[in-house]
């Protein structure tokens, strides 16, 4: 049989053409020895599909296989989000850093997956932010050389964070220290930290803005420094003079009180429950409600001082208390007596001259701070850092605490749409990780949205948008 020369172009060792009426099929087929027919027999082992003029036409079901191989599925969601709340931020990241892209895409990644430097390339290149921001040079080497150029110009980070603050009322905040394995750190020196641990140590200031509810500015300071020396260096600094120190339970000494006085800052310090200072036999005369519950507290003024005292009780707290230091002891003794008037209490001393409800959420904006900061340490891992000098150290620091602000950037939306009780920033970013954006062909399509997920986005408005970044 005859067939025409664009048919004839395909036939090749192993194949085998077939015509049906006017169609051509073609079939990779192989030879094999019929011992009972006594002679070669041909066994079709795959269609390869029809012949046409313009080419061969292969299986619908080979044609599908042959597009998903060339699907690229990347993460979306969480990318688009981080994106969304930063408009500014990489505004003047831009400005202020020539390797702006590099920094912002590390806090992302760190936010986001509690990325090591190492791995920081490989989410890169999964996620959508890649499209969004591309070109971004994030290996290990590359980053290594971004933290110490960005660590050495501290001047560059000043600019950035003073342009985010602008007059507002700020608590002053030293936290818990980042421990260092590195000789070549010298910021890190002996001291104790809050676990009475004698350790290589860095120590952190922070100031929160009241008003915007935002980490605005940060500085490393020497594990060995006391706070009230380091706190006019960083009025100077940041250029803020309305600073509301609030410290922990063991700042508190008759010194460190003074020393704030004569710099006139304000200050809100907690005591220990067994201080002499606290008189816990005074009524509870006030209360106001926290959280649905109600805190009752007492106050007087320090005879002699401009400092006033606030007791404050939390009745939920208090029979958490006593339940938990009941089920430890099997039964009510003379010490649980003597105590029992302690629990759920927190007793302040400070010189500002404002309601107690108004301290109480102060001090408890410090809780927020650390249990921010505890995802500074611990979710994002910056508590011990490996870096190889201080001018890594203070570039590594500079990403986490952008990576902090975005932090908080989710805590306000959902602050805004009153979704604390239910969601925490993490669980944003959980939810929107599951929104993926996939490349079929030459163009971006996106996943179906999972219901939780697209629950949490009507909750906080989230407009997913496909066409996003540049």
């Amino acid at each position: 049989m005859a067939y025409p020369d664009w048919v004839l172009k395909y036939r090749k060792k192993g194949t085998l053409i077939a015509r049906r009426g006017d169609r051509y099929y073609l079939y990779r087929v192989s030879s094999h020895w019929d011992s009972i027919k006594k002679r070669p027999q041909l066994k079709t082992e795959e269609y390869l599909g029809r012949i046409t003029p313009d080419g061969l036409i292969e299986p619908k079901a080979k044609r599908i296989m042959k597009r998903y191989d060339q699907i690229t599925v990347k993460e979306y969601g969480a990318s688009f989000l981080l994106y969304e709340v930063s408009d500014d931020l990489r505004k003047e990241l831009s400005e202020c850093f020539p390797e702006w892209k590099e920094i912002f895409i590390f806090a992302c990644m760190r936010l986001m997956y509690t990325s090591p430097m190492k791995n920081v390339e490989f989410h890169y290149s999964t996620s959508y932010i890649s499209e969004m921001i591309p070109d971004a040079h994030v290996s290990p080497e590359s980053l290594g050389n971004m933290l110490r150029i960005t660590g050495m110009d501290r001047a560059s980070q000043i600019r950035f964070m003073k342009a985010f603050m602008n007059g507002d009322r700020y608590l002053a905040v030293d936290l818990t220290h980042v421990l260092s394995m590195s000789d070549g750190i010298v910021e890190a020196t002996l001291g104790h930290n809050s676990m009475e641990e004698y350790l290589p140590q860095v120590q952190l200031l922070f100031l929160f803005s009241l008003s915007h509810d935002r980490p605005a500015y940060f500085r490393i300071l020497p594990g060995s420094i006391n706070s009230v020396m380091s706190l006019k260096t960083t009025m100077e600094e940041s250029g803020a003079s309305n600073i509301v120190m609030v410290a922990d339970t063991g700042f508190y000494s008759g010194r460190n009180l003074k020393e704030l006085e004569r710099m006139k800052i304000s200050y809100i310090i907690p005591l220990r429950r067994n201080s002499r200072l606290i008189d816990y036999s005074l009524g509870w005369e006030k209360y106001f409600m926290f959280q649905d519950h109600p805190v009752f507290y007492s106050r007087y003024e320090i005879k002699g001082t401009s400092r006033t005292m606030f007791t404050f009780r939390n009745d939920f707290l208090k029979a958490e208390e006593e339940k938990d230091y009941l089920r430890r002891h099997e039964k009510a003794t003379a010490e649980f007596r003597r105590i029992a008037e302690r629990f759920g209490t927190i007793s302040v001393i400070t010189n500002l001259h404002v309601s107690g409800e108004i301290v109480y959420d102060m001090l408890k904006s410090r809780v927020d701070i650390e249990q921010a900061y505890d995802t500074f340490k611990n979710t994002i891992h910056a508590d011990r850092t490996y870096m190889r000098d201080d001018q890594q150290l203070s570039g590594w620091m500079f990403v986490n605490f952008i990576a902090l602000i975005l932090h908080y950037r989710i805590y306000s939306l959902l602050m805004k749409h009153d979704a604390l009780k239910k969601y925490s920033p993490k669980d944003v970013l959980d939810h929107m990780e599951r929104i993926n954006m996939l490349h079929i062909g030459d163009e971006w399509k996106m996943s179906e949205i999972p219901k939780k997920t697209r629950a949490v986005m009507e909750k906080l408005e989230i407009p997913i948008m496909q066409n996003s970044g540049s």
